[in-house]
């Protein structure tokens, strides 16, 4: 089974998979380990998507659930593995609901517990590895999953999903193109941004916060149009700089909750 997990590049920091539950056939979910720990949004939802492991809730990604509702997530992996589901709670912390749990490929699973607060949105992270993982191996991802190949190597593979329990702030999505470059000193480049919900409606009126610590931008605040979009321009300074980081947030409001998100470039 080993040699399975030597995945192509194109799919390598795949199969970790989220759910908030895990054991073969249906399963009621119950919460082993608390850690107080979360991840942002942004983290999450750079997480990768593996083709070796399908998940899935009954009422598809983003789905509303009110509290006291039955919550099904339904997930198969094409290969044999260990799996460690988490579930990362709006309130800051992430339960372990599935540690080291071993199924088979190809065997449809599902598991079932109950919506329960706090609202808002709720992470799913599954990892998949061929061997079990030791606890505080676990604890070092589920605090910075992006650090799985280190912990890792190419012996894993992750996926990833959320609902959202009625009652919070749902974040939305926020896309800004494009996400690196690279630019000349004194030089200048525009940038564009979306913002739209799950089902890609898109989301009007909102004013987003920009800031950069080097060089200049055409505003610090720009409004979202009827199309769910807003642009900006930034400007170089004359240093080279190695790395530069614009930062675009939503503050949140009565309707959707706070998100962020960062361009990366660089100055020659």
């Amino acid at each position: 089974m080993k040699q399975f997990f030597q995945f192509n590049k194109i799919f390598f920091p795949i199969v970790i998979f989220l759910t908030v539950i895990g054991c073969s056939s249906l399963v009621f979910a119950q919460a082993s380990l608390t850690f107080q720990f979360n991840i942002t949004p942004d983290v999450h939802r750079s997480l990768p998507r593996s083709p070796q492991i399908a998940l899935s809730t009954d009422r598809g990604e983003g789905g509303f659930y009110l509290v006291g509702e039955k919550v099904n997530l339904r997930y198969q992996a094409t290969v044999g593995g260990y799996i460690n589901l988490a579930q990362y709670n709006p309130g800051g912390s992430t339960q372990l609901l599935v540690q080291n749990k071993f199924v088979q490929p190809n065997a449809p699973q599902m598991v079932q517990f109950t919506a329960k607060e706090p609202t808002g949105t709720h992470r799913i992270v599954v990892l998949l590895t061929p061997d079990t993982v030791p606890r505080t191996k676990i604890q070092d991802f589920l605090r910075n999953p992006n650090r799985a190949q280190i912990l890792f190597g190419k012996q894993y593979a992750i996926n990833r999903s959320e609902f959202v329990i009625d009652g919070g702030q749902v974040e939305p999505i926020l896309l800004v193109q494009p996400i690196k470059f690279t630019l000349k000193t004194n030089d200048s480049i525009p940038f564009i941004i979306s913002m739209h919900d799950y089902s890609g409606r898109p989301i009007s009126g909102k004013t987003l916060m920009l800031d950069v610590p080097v060089g200049s931008l055409s505003s610090h605040q720009v409004r979202t149009n009827s199309k769910g979009m807003a642009t900006f321009t930034y400007y170089s300074s004359d240093k080279k700089r190695s790395s530069v980081r614009i930062s675009v947030l939503f503050p949140g409001d009565a309707d959707y909750g706070w998100v962020n998100t960062e361009v990366v470039g660089n100055i020659r």
